[in-house]
């Protein structure tokens, strides 16, 4: 069975800011909108910062090169040096004060102990566990909003029924041929429908609040929401769902690419006690008057062996951050298969209670209705239609309730659509 339900226009029109146009949105809607949540956009903005991360380091594999000039204006008795900026230039005594040169340089690392290549593997891992971060924020965020939405339905059909229960009530308690103690109990049916429809309204613009502030809107935006309570049964193997998050989990994903991360981390601390060779040339032309027509160059391959001091510390700090990142993603996965199991449970729990309250309901309907035009008492009429009316909403929570459980599950499992 489906339901077509909306927020009441003229209720959104009550609120509207003047001359604004009242929006409306679907569930797809809604969705859509969860991209301009702040937190998406923060891991969007992470993905970028990991993506230019990667190319940083597939940069470094190509080498330094840059050219550089310089001019000197010196007076001098005895010879001397420049400074290290100026590639220790040596200046004699000499009737001319100026000096210019000019050098074109590279440096290109030929081995660094594995160094450049993890640091490339440790960039790539960071970008896909961005990546994986951000499908999770986007899983949550998915969550909130389907649950946002299926509540709104549900508190404008609660806030309906209540109003036309109250209408109701309100025209049998009026009959003049009610006994003294009859009176009492409809006119206290009738204060507390109204009691009902009063808080089913504030409970309506509390989920509306809530909306809008779940998919970041102006809090006075006029708007109605259009949707259907409708949802079919789905079966679910439990076992099944939870290999299914094991793998596609974007936390457990995460958790993974940690681990490799750690292990880089290991190596590149290891990777300090490999020596380094470097490949480094030089063209430099140096002269006082220009044309510059006297050149030196250099080619050099050098080996640089480090003694670090802080070796053995670095190797068992990151060794025990790789030990903390398997004891978080054993406790993770744990967390992970309660969620699908609770969230499997709640599903069954809702698709077996479902189709018993849709059968009282519709069973009680039709004796209502073969029983309209028949002769009763007003207070029986009154109980009657309060039964029929709690019926309804309870079967509606019942379909609001299986909808949400169905998303749970989704968002549990790591995926859109759970295996049937």
């Amino acid at each position: 069975m489906s339901l077509s339900v909306s927020v009441a226009g003229a209720q959104a029109q009550d609120q509207a800011v003047p001359g604004s146009a009242e929006r409306t949105y679907t569930l797809d809607d809604s969705l859509r909108l969860v991209r301009n949540d702040p937190r998406l956009q923060s891991a969007e903005q992470d993905l970028i910062i990991a993506d230019s991360r990667v190319a940083e380091a597939e940069l470094a594999f190509l080498p330094e090169v840059g050219v550089q000039a310089s001019a000197t204006k010196y007076n001098s008795i005895y010879p001397f040096a420049l400074s290290g900026d100026f590639r220790n230039i040596l200046l004699f005594p000499s009737d001319q004060e100026n000096i210019y040169s000019g050098r074109a340089y590279f440096n290109l690392p030929l081995y660094e102990g594995g160094r450049g290549m993890n640091t490339l593997k440790l960039a790539q891992a960071a970008l896909l566990q961005a990546k994986t971060n951000r499908d999770s924020v986007k899983m949550d965020l998915d969550l909130q909003v389907k649950e946002a939405f299926y509540r709104l339905l549900l508190a404008q059909e609660k806030a309906k029924a209540a109003g036309d229960y109250a209408r109701e009530i309100e025209s049998l308690a009026g009959d003049s041929g009610l006994g003294a103690w009859d009176a009492i109990e409809a006119q206290s049916a009738l204060a507390s429908a109204r009691s009902r429809a009063s808080e089913d309204e504030h409970e309506l613009e509390s989920a509306r609040l809530t909306y809008l502030k779940t998919l970041n809107l102006e809090l006075d935006t006029p708007f109605r929401v259009i949707g259907e309570l409708k949802t079919t049964p789905k079966e679910v193997e439990v076992e099944r769902e939870v290999i299914v998050a094991m793998d596609q989990r974007p936390e457990l994903q995460s958790q993974t690419l940690k681990a490799q991360m750690d292990a880089i981390g290991v190596n590149l601390a290891l990777s300090r006690r490999y020596p380094s060779v470097f490949l480094a040339g030089d063209y430099e032309l140096t002269a006082q008057e220009f044309p510059l027509n006297k050149n030196n160059w250099d080619l050099s391959v050098g080996v640089k062996l480090p003694f670090a001091y802080d070796f053995w510390s670095q190797i068992t700090q990151k060794r025990a951050e790789q030990r903390q990142g398997q004891l978080t993603r054993a406790e993770l996965q744990d967390r992970v298969r309660l969620e699908v199991r609770q969230a499997a449970e709640s599903l069954r729990y809702w698709q077996s209670e479902l189709p018993r309250r849709e059968e009282q309901w519709k069973r009680v309907s039709e004796m209502f209705r073969a029983a309209a035009g028949k002769a009763g008492g007003i207070l029986t009429k009154i109980r009657a239609r309060e039964g029929l009316t709690e019926l309804r909403l309870s079967y509606l929570t019942a379909v609001t309730e299986h909808l949400l459980a169905q998303a749970r599950l989704e968002r549990a499992v790591g995926r859109e659509d759970p295996a049937p």
